[in-house]
């Protein structure tokens, strides 16, 4: 028997706990170790306040300076724009500006002089060490999902269906609920 942990990282789209685990082809999953307590999901920050001076003219691009700001990912950042010529305007992400990294393209120039602009945005802490695992787990409310090569295998607090399952591929994934598998390697 060998107990395989999982691996957690943190979606920066939502903040969920995402773990996943290697196992080798064929080999039988004997049982799941489930969690006392879980991570219901990452803290979200915000940012704000990170702000910049873009040139006068027409720009369709822009760079936020200095170091890398912490990723700009999350539920979407919005901009407040502002020059001589345009009042205080915010700006949405994916409608009328696109960020890579540390560049903000817009969709329609940004015209005028004198402009400042100040990004918000939402973010969760991707640092997988600072997840509170602080919901209860019962086994009577348990229901994990174990996902191989892109099916659900369905876990409740008998384990997976009360059954073995030989694996079919290396690696899966699994919900927060689930904190190792057993197999017989």
């Amino acid at each position: 028997m060998a107990k395989v942990t999982m691996t957690t990282t943190v979606n920066t789209q939502t903040g969920a706990p995402i773990n996943t685990f290697s196992i080798g082809v064929n080999d039988t999953i004997k049982s799941v170790v489930l969690r006392t307590k879980m991570c219901a999901g990452a803290y979200m920050y915000t940012q704000e306040g990170l702000s910049l001076t873009i040139a006068d003219g027409s720009q369709a691009t822009a760079t936020i300076p200095g170091s890398a700001p912490t990723p700009i990912a999350g539920k979407g950042a919005t901009m407040t724009v502002e020059s001589s010529t345009i009042d205080a305007t915010t700006y949405i992400e994916g409608i009328d500006f696109t960020l890579s990294a540390k560049t903000i393209t817009f969709t329609t120039p940004y015209t005028g002089t004198g402009k400042t602009t100040t990004i918000t945005y939402d973010y969760y802490d991707t640092d997988v060490a600072n997840l509170n695992y602080d919901v209860s787990v019962y086994p009577s409310n348990t229901k994990g999902v174990i996902t191989m090569d892109g099916l659900n295998l369905i876990v409740w607090n008998e384990g997976i269906l009360a059954q073995e399952v030989k694996a079919w591929v290396d690696a899966g994934t699994a919900n927060g609920v689930v904190q190792a598998v057993i197999t017989d390697a």
